[in-house]
């Protein structure tokens, strides 16, 4: 009997130390996982910062349209964080604090002032006159790997009394338990036993933790087991709060399609577009509410039973002392107040973000995107976007009303970019707001007349003797290929002028005098020069190259357009500012290239020759809705396929595109479609004039009918860009020019004179 009973104490101590090695071992292994575990923070991408000082072009609207943006919550009394108060003529802003790649700016409350659509004052909370203001920027979207959004917060980020309410109905001997309730477990076994079936966890907080942590969601004794083993070793190792920090960014609270949502802090942006610290007790008390069953509870799908559960949360909580009865009660009478969709996690300006990845891509791997927690800074302009989004939504609507559209299929592409520095601030990629093709970065299409300025730019390089007042012939031109094709284009409305000064080119859109503009000048040094433009001409060199066959994307032409309109310094366009890691530091931060495209005394005479097209050509429904000087383009391919335009300001270039993915004869033509588009979203910015500066070489001078050169006080006399080599007109001279003159001997050139 001596003998078993020592073989059992042997057995027994053998297994003891057998189990303790291993609960040792792991435990270190618990404990190194925990130690090291990060969760991967996507890359956040921002807009830009809206910066306000002193007669900054600013109105109450457009300020206030950011700030709900923002999600700031509009209120009536002097407002606390994430809100703001509007008195008309003037807001109070609980400004949230930001980093920025510059510094951090911290919580702080604003007066912002307004008049004549200006800001006329700014003021601290004390009144005292503040020079600069930032609203922080927008969240754009979140590139989240793992199919998981993440927002990670500490447990200070939580409102004041969050973890009591969490604790009360979740877990209500959090701090005095080891890991593992046995009340909370017998509880749940008699619950069980009754139902036949795993009707209740009995889970505390740390068991919760463990499974979303280390375990699969079976329901199975063993992993139950196991659970409670892992959650006593990690409550034996770790302090509570860490627990507690760990529990509230990694609790499953929802799922958007493929995308889980984890932690309150995520949560409460998916929900409420909030931060978690700005939400009032009952949205407090819905997330809390959905620990249970996300998606049982969710209030976008079952918005009664969501309610239901919130109340009893707020119940749960006054019952325990943890809030009043009469803010139970108060609150438990508010309304869901959840948005139908989510705030930014789903990507508002899907067409922005697009190109932001992809230019990220060229430098950033997708790893480092989806789990480094970087910052993108971009120069998206909310205001700008919100011009291109209502005039895609009112030129939809007229499409379809004039018969145009009547099928609710065409689609659109359109681009703002900052011409100086080639900066995107808005995209439209399509009709909607939805992910897919992407007709900005991708659809290519013949881009019609918007090639005549830089076939206009390209004669003046070759002869620089042309200007705005060159006669150039417009009647019937053929042109036989080497296979003896015959090319035979025609002016868009068919008729013929006979001869129209070069500007009339561009401003009116005339073919027939674009070919012979080409063929005077020889076609294959045209097409040479438009090849080292970026305009694709093709190794044949097809005549109709200069009438706009290319193919080009709307961001090709926007590039294109952006060195042609910038004095002929070509800027690589750019979405992307700065880069910053999680710890501040600026990875990248996008230095300001360029490069010479077109000799500015071109452009600039091409530059002009576009603003007359924007006051009286095919632009001028354009030019004449607006005060300030502008420039414009119209494009329109053979019937009626592609509708182009191409609009800007001292500081903007605007392109749009208007057409059928299946190329189909559509009718279209840029002043009708695309034209209307990109006008209106000029209405939305503060517009400044075209410079009038000249570059060395030009010289004002005042030119009539003829493009002769006349005094300023003649009858119809026109100022223009020349080149330096035309002398200035005699007082009172209307004849113009004189023999000799060069304007004279291009012309005689053209006749035979």
């Amino acid at each position: 009997m001596d003998r078993w009973w020592h073989l059992f104490v042997k057995i027994s101590l053998t297994l003891l130390v057998a189990v303790g090695l291993g609960l040792v071992y792991l435990n270190a292994n618990l404990s190194r996982q925990f130690e090291s575990h990060s969760w991967a923070v996507g890359a956040k991408i921002y807009a830009r910062p809206l910066e306000l000082f002193l007669d900054a072009p600013f109105t109450v609207d457009q300020v206030s349209f950011e700030l709900d943006l923002l999600n700031y919550q509009v209120v009536a009394k002097r407002p606390g964080r994430g809100q703001y108060q509007n008195d008309g003529q003037s807001l109070w802003v609980g400004l949230r604090g930001h980093e920025y790649p510059d510094g951090i700016e911290p919580d702080h409350l604003i007066r912002i002032d307004f008049q004549n659509g200006q800001v006329s004052g700014l003021m601290d909370q004390y009144l005292n006159p503040a020079d600069i203001v930032r609203l922080e920027p927008l969240v754009l979207a979140q590139l989240s790997g793992a199919n998981a959004d993440r927002e990670i917060i500490r447990v200070s980020d939580l409102p004041l009394g969050f973890v009591d309410m969490l604790i009360a109905v979740e877990d209500r001997t959090f701090y005095n338990h080891a890991g593992i309730s046995l009340t909370g477990i017998m509880r749940a076994l008699v619950n069980n036993l009754l139902a036949g079936r795993f009707a209740q966890g009995g889970s505390t907080l740390t068991q919760q933790l463990v499974k979303n942590l280390y375990l699969t969601r079976e329901r199975t004794l063993t992993r139950k087991g196991l659970e409670a083993i892992y959650a006593m070793l990690l409550d034996a190792t770790f302090s509570k709060e860490r627990i507690l920090e760990a529990y509230v960014n990694e609790v499953f609270l929802g799922q958007w399609g493929n995308r889980a949502i984890h932690g309150f802090g995520t949560a409460a942006q998916f929900y409420f577009g909030r931060p978690i610290s700005e939400l009032s007790i009952a949205q407090q008390a819905l997330l809390i509410g959905l620990v249970k069953g996300p998606s049982a509870f969710n209030p976008r799908q079952s918005p009664e039973r969501a309610l239901e559960r919130r109340n009893l949360v707020l119940s749960l909580s006054s019952s325990q002392g943890v809030i009043a009865k009469t803010t139970a009660e108060a609150e438990a009478r508010s309304p869901l107040s959840v948005p139908d969709r989510p705030a930014d996690r789903i990507g508002r300006f899907p067409g922005y973000v697009s190109d932001v990845r992809r230019e990220l891509k060229k430098d950033y791997t997708s790893k480092q995107l989806t789990a480094a927690g970087l910052k993108i800074y971009t120069a998206f302009d909310p205001q700008v976007q919100r011009g291109l989004t209502e005039g895609r939504k009112n030129i939809l609507a007229r499409l379809k009303d004039i018969g145009l559209d009547p099928s609710g299929e065409v689609q659109t592409g359109a681009l703002v970019v900052d011409i100086p520095t080639g900066e995107i601030q808005a995209v439209l990629a399509s009709r909607d707001d939805r992910e897919g093709f992407h007709r900005v970065l991708d659809a290519r299409r013949q881009i019609g007349s918007l090639v005549k300025p830089f076939v206009v730019a390209a004669a003046i390089e070759e002869d620089p003797r042309l200007h705005a007042g060159t006669l150039v012939r417009d009647e019937a031109v053929a042109i036989r290929d080497a296979n003896g094709n015959v090319w035979a284009p025609k002016n868009y409305d068919k008729t013929e002028q006979g001869v129209v000064r070069l500007e009339t080119v561009i401003a009116s859109s005339i073919n027939q005098a674009t070919v012979h503009l080409g063929l005077g000048l020889g076609l294959d040094s045209i097409l040479d020069r438009l090849n080292e433009y970026g305009i694709p001409v093709g190794p044949t060199k097809p005549p109709a190259t200069i009438l706009g066959v290319s193919e080009m994307s709307p961001y090709q032409v926007a590039t294109r357009y952006q060195g042609l309109l910038n004095r002929g310094y070509l800027t690589p366009l750019k979405a992307v500012r700065a880069v910053v890691d999680d710890a501040g530091r600026t990875l990248t931060r996008r230095p300001f290239q360029s490069a010479r495209l077109i000799g500015a005394r071109a452009t600039v005479q091409v530059d002009h020759m576009m603003r007359v097209g924007a006051k009286v050509g095919t632009g001028r429904v354009f030019g004449q809705r607006y005060r300030e000087v502008m420039a414009s383009k119209t494009g329109t391919t053979d019937d009626g396929r592609d509708a182009w335009f191409v609009g800007a300001d001292g500081r903007r270039l605007g392109v749009a595109w208007v057409g059928f993915d299946d190329n189909r004869k559509a009718g279209l033509t840029g002043s009708i479609a695309a034209l209307p588009l990109m006008s209106d979203a000029f209405q939305h910015v503060q517009r400044t004039h075209r410079s009038d500066t000249l570059p060395e070489g030009l010289r004002y001078r005042w030119i009539n009918q003829s493009g002769q050169i006349v005094d300023q006080s003649c009858e119809g006399a026109e100022k223009r860009p020349l080149p330096i080599e035309y002398p200035q007109s005699k007082p009172g001279d209307c004849g113009g020019g004189g023999i000799g003159s060069p304007e004279e001997s291009w012309f005689n050139n053209w006749f035979g004179g």
